[in-house]
């Protein structure tokens, strides 16, 4: 009689056990005894691993969005480097992606309305490092997302030269930062 006492403790003490160790909300009710043992045993080891795992909020860029149509991208290629044509086109295409990627989670909306608008590109150049690092302090002083390729130096120019800036928002104001410059 005494063991089945206990037993029925012990159970009694691992439920209030993980009921306590997780924050209550309506989907508890709905988890399995095994799963809540397992969220027990795993608690610490994730709860270590989600503070690297942080998600960065929302970028500004995401609130223009719900109320600004046209959106567009601008690529901003150094001609000082002398770039072939291919290497160019790898290039922005580098650039694209990496802004398309840091935007995936941080601005889904502002994708999906340059999406919607046709994923409109434009390429231009520029004649420095210097005036490329200029115009990315202005699109970051608008709240403009930016991400500039730095190449590998593996073919054609020098390791660590930034060769291409994108630059995606609200055609207005990304024309604000890049509206002066000349088409590739």
């Amino acid at each position: 009689m005494w063991s089945s006492v206990l037993i029925g403790a012990g159970f009694f003490a691992l439920g209030y056990l993980l009921a306590a160790r997780r924050p209550h909300n309506d989907d508890d009710d709905k988890l399995s005894f095994w799963r809540r043992l397992r969220l027990l045993f795993f608690w610490s080891h994730k709860s270590a691993t989600q503070n690297k795992k942080m998600k960065k909020p929302l970028h500004e860029i995401e609130n223009l969005a719900d109320i600004i149509e046209d959106f567009k991208m601008v690529l901003v290629v150094r001609n000082d480097l002398k770039m072939g044509k291919g290497k160019i086109a790898a290039q922005c295409s580098h650039a694209t992606l990496g802004l398309y990627k840091k935007l995936l989670n941080r601005a889904p909306k502002s994708l999906n309305r340059w999406e919607m608008c046709g994923q409109v590109k434009v390429v231009v150049k520029i004649e420095t490092e210097d005036e490329m690092l200029v115009l990315q302090e202005r699109a970051k002083s608008l709240s403009l997302p930016t991400h500039i390729v730095i190449d590998a130096g593996r073919t054609q120019i020098a390791p660590n030269s930034r060769t291409v800036m994108s630059i995606l928002g609200p055609a207005d104001m990304v024309d604000d930062v890049t509206g002066g410059l000349k088409l590739l």
